[in-house]
């Protein structure tokens, strides 16, 4: 089997191309600097050169036959509703472009949890119950979703089948978004609040386990045409995430609450001043949304289906991700002691 992998750089992408180099007879991954090329030909992949956002870029990416997966796309949470439009959606459209006449073996689009409803009648979220109606403030979602419709809309036009894969919250070693994040954070000597009491539920998933989950979607028969979930089963809480990484930070725990409307108001203000300043915001509202909506995804057609389980508990990889983190430049403040409530054992959602 022939594999071709678009965001192979990226966080998640790198985690996958690792699984696809195991399992797959040839792996090519779109890269965009000679310094990727570079690194991902040492490990053992076809490289192409090229630039998802330019029509036409990436001619020569895709080979008949091929499993075509999609990792790419604007990762941050903030942002104009352009900025997501070229980063997610016309990205998307301009590979379709390109691979569809090359009737390529499976299209697989990788997406993520926010294109749910924050209101859904029950935490328990998954394709088969749960609205794809992610808030108008939620423009990583909402990018998402009209990307995961494109691919279907253009998929099933050309005969082409496809699957998508909906992926809970990842964390994990190598996560730079998250990096860039907490140091700013760790400059100021402080995390913020938790939003609401701490105790909601967040759906996350170890990054090496969702690119398990999207190598089973993509290459089990079952999965063609299928809208899949994929999240971890043990309770994690909002405190408990949070706290998790405040301490490999080596900073104290986060004690303060803020009211989820006063989150999203804090928000909202922090949105507008960030724009005149010309800078992220610290939060947004769809940053408070999701930090303090109480969810759990339902992985369970995906496990029927291919037999996928999360292998990586939240203890074990958050110790991972801190041993990444103190080889880092930018070292934690003294030495990382886990609070055992903050990283406890594996429980049931």
């Amino acid at each position: 089997m022939n594999v071709t992998i678009t965001g192979a750089t990226g966080f998640f992408g790198h985690a996958l191309l690792q699984v696809a180099l195991r399992q797959a007879d040839s792996v090519r991954a779109l890269v965009r600097r000679p310094a990727d090329e570079t690194r991902l030909r040492a490990l053992g992949a076809h490289t192409v050169r090229g630039d998802l956002s330019t029509p036409g870029g990436c001619r020569g990416l895709v080979a008949p036959g091929d499993v075509v997966v999609h990792a790419a796309a604007r990762v941050e949470l903030v942002g104009r509703w352009s900025e997501f439009q070229r980063g997610t959606v016309d990205i998307t459209r301009h590979l379709l472009d390109a691979t569809l006449p090359q009737k390529p073996a499976r299209f697989v689009y990788v997406s993520s949890a926010a294109v749910y409803s924050p209101t859904a009648a029950t935490p328990l979220i998954g394709a088969d119950h749960t609205p794809t109606r992610p808030t108008p403030d939620n423009l990583y979602g909402r990018a998402k979703l009209a990307a995961e419709r494109l691919v279907q809309r253009r998929c099933d036009e050309a005969g082409c089948p496809w699957t998508i894969v909906r992926l809970a919250f990842l964390y994990g070693p190598r996560n730079q978004t998250l990096l860039d994040r907490l140091a700013v954070l760790h400059a100021r000597g402080r995390l913020l609040y938790l939003v609401g009491d701490g105790q909601n539920r967040i759906a996350t998933l170890y990054n090496d386990d969702a690119a398990a989950a999207v190598w089973s979607a993509a290459t089990h028969p079952a999965g063609a045409r299928k809208v899949y979930d994929a999240a971890s089963a043990e309770r994690v809480t909002q405190e408990q995430f949070v706290n998790a990484h405040a301490a490999l930070l080596g900073l104290p725990p986060v004690r303060q609450r803020i009211a989820r409307p006063a989150a999203y108001a804090a928000g909202w203000v922090a949105e507008f001043v960030s724009v005149l300043a010309g800078r992220q915001p610290a939060i947004s509202r769809c940053t408070a949304r999701l930090m303090g909506t109480d969810q759990v995804v339902d992985a369970a057609r995906l496990q029927a289906d291919t037999g996928w389980c999360p292998q990586v508990s939240f203890a074990e990889g958050m110790e991972r991700t801190r041993a990444w983190w103190c080889d880092r430049s930018v070292a934690a403040r003294g030495p990382v002691r886990w609070p055992t409530q903050l990283v406890g054992g594996k429980q049931s959602a």
